[in-house]
């Protein structure tokens, strides 16, 4: 009888085995369900403890715990846990009271980097760090160049640079990054789970949408900042049209500045459309009304719907031509900076 048993359940084990290594979507699904499970564990447990000095410090090893465990699990490279040990460090890093714990935190980016070193937020997180430790400027400002040169439209590289720049007297260094992050728009920022039409924040393209029988979206690239350009939409037939909406995915601290509209119809006859007579929106953002002019202030990395709305209805209308300065709103009180 116990022959039969331990026949039995070896013959039992062996097929699972057998088909774990030959369904790989088992294979896949059971991997997802531990990472899942653990990662949540880690997530909840962290969260919990960040009220004081002395939670944070339990937060920052239980970081450290799931580095090692994730490690043990994968491997010490790259690899499916990152994401979620990110986002944790991350919710330690908003939280931190003081510099000790930051130190705290050293251990954890040092690892996170040597698993990849192009982690934007890593790199700053050690710009941060070397600057408490008082390490050499130029080492410094090498974390912050390299964080720029991964997404130079992003905002927390310059953020860091210039009140570094600032605290250690180097004007030269607080006016080339206030210039820099003026003119720098390449790149782009990707939230996890988080839902967009754009699929990322970028300083690159927008969207138009018009309802006549159908909704139509038309997406515009090439997006000029620091300098007023038209910006022309050729729809597919001739529309009537009352309103429009403009969708974006800016990065936060954006300016849109509408200066002027016109509509064109099939007889090519064209209508300026005043900017006091239209009814503009926003879903989120704010406006910042200076000197009998419009500008709307991006702030936050969600998509964003204008609407404007004409004071009455046009027919036959094939093209739209919106006239718009693109710039960045100041990160300090100094100016241009």
């Amino acid at each position: 009888m116990k022959k039969i048993f331990f026949s039995s359940l070896i013959l039992i084990l062996f097929s699972i085995i057998i088909y774990v290594s030959l369904n790989s979507n088992f294979r896949r699904s059971v991997l997802n369900l531990s990472a899942g499970l653990i990662n949540n564990y880690y997530s909840i447990i962290i969260s919990g403890n960040l009220r004081s000095e002395e939670d944070i410090s339990k937060s920052i090893k239980l970081l450290e715990n799931q580095i090692k465990v994730t490690d043990f699990i994968t491997s010490e490279q790259k690899n499916s846990f990152i994401d979620n040990i990110y986002l944790n460090l991350y919710t330690i890093e908003q939280n931190l009271i003081s510099e000790k714990n930051f130190l705290a935190l050293s251990k954890s980016v040092k690892k996170l980097i040597a698993k990849d070193p192009n982690i934007y937020d890593a790199l700053i997180w050690n710009a941060k760090i070397m600057n408490i430790e008082n390490k050499e400027q130029e080492k410094v400002y090498n974390q912050i160049d390299l964080a720029i040169k991964l997404s130079p439209a992003s905002l927390k590289a310059y953020r860091f640079a210039i009140d570094y720049s600032k605290k250690n007297d180097n004007k030269i260094k607080f006016e080339k990054y206030c210039n820099d992050f003026h003119n720098s728009f390449l790149g782009s920022k990707n939230i996890k789970n988080k839902i967009s039409k754009f699929s990322e924040t970028s300083l690159t393209r927008f969207a138009i949408q018009i309802k006549d029988k159908e909704i139509e979206k038309y997406i515009v690239e090439g997006v000029s900042f620091n300098s007023t350009q038209d910006y022309f939409i050729d729809f597919k037939k001739p529309v009537s049209l009352s309103e429009f909406s403009f969708f974006s995915n800016f990065f936060p601290g954006t300016l849109i500045n509408p200066l002027e509209i016109e509509l064109r119809n099939f007889k090519n006859e064209v209508f300026r459309v005043d900017l006091d007579d239209i009814y503009i929106t926003t879903k989120k953002s704010f406006f910042v009304n200076k000197n009998n002019s419009v500008k709307i202030l991006v702030d936050s990395f969600n998509d964003e719907k204008i609407t404007f709305k004409f004071p009455r209805n046009y027919e036959n209308i094939n093209q739209l031509k919106i006239k718009i300065n693109f710039s960045k709103a100041n990160i300090t009180n100094k100016p241009n900076c």
